[in-house]
């Protein structure tokens, strides 16, 4: 799932950072804290984006790190 505007591309960001953080987190309080913490007013396309990139990344989760 690719954002596709400047908006979408910092909400994958933070979902990312989120999820990268705290992969145990609920979705719930990861939506509604990056809905907070965002630097601009959210339309309703960024929250529909929001939700369904959560909900994406939660069904996408990153694997274990790889050591170089």
């Amino acid at each position: 799932m690719e954002p596709t505007n400047d908006h979408e591309r910092a909400i994958a960001q933070a979902v990312d950072e989120k999820f990268r953080i705290d992969p145990a987190s609920s979705y719930e309080s990861i939506v509604a804290g990056i809905a907070r913490s965002l630097d601009f007013p959210m339309s309703v396309s960024d929250m529909k984006f929001l939700l369904h990139y959560s909900q994406w990344r939660s069904a996408h989760p990153f694997g274990p790190p790889t050591s170089k």
